[in-house]
């Protein structure tokens, strides 16, 4: 069984996939501009944040969230990715 909670974005969060691909820099829950060596939570199909690399058959993947927005969710949930880790890879 995959844990998952549904994820809904703030009022400041961009509010479409297309959106949040052209901001990578940014928090997919807030928007505001990323620190250094942020968090990401992985989400399947159903946008629901799952335990990262529990569903990869449903993976919608990795998105990044800021250091503050990250203390509201449940550290084991969240991963943090070395500075040159290549996505895909």
């Amino acid at each position: 069984m995959t844990t998952a909670i549904t994820f809904t974005a703030g009022t400041t969060a961009p509010s479409n996939e297309k959106a949040l691909n052209s901001i990578d820099d940014r928090c997919t829950v807030c928007a505001r501009k990323l620190g250094a060596n942020p968090f990401y939570f992985e989400v399947n199909t159903s946008w629901e944040i799952i335990v990262p690399g529990s569903d990869e058959a449903n993976s919608q993947g990795c998105f990044p969230i800021g250091n503050e927005c990250a203390k509201k969710f449940d550290a084991n949930l969240l991963i943090k990715m070395s500075a040159n880790a290549k996505v895909g890879a």
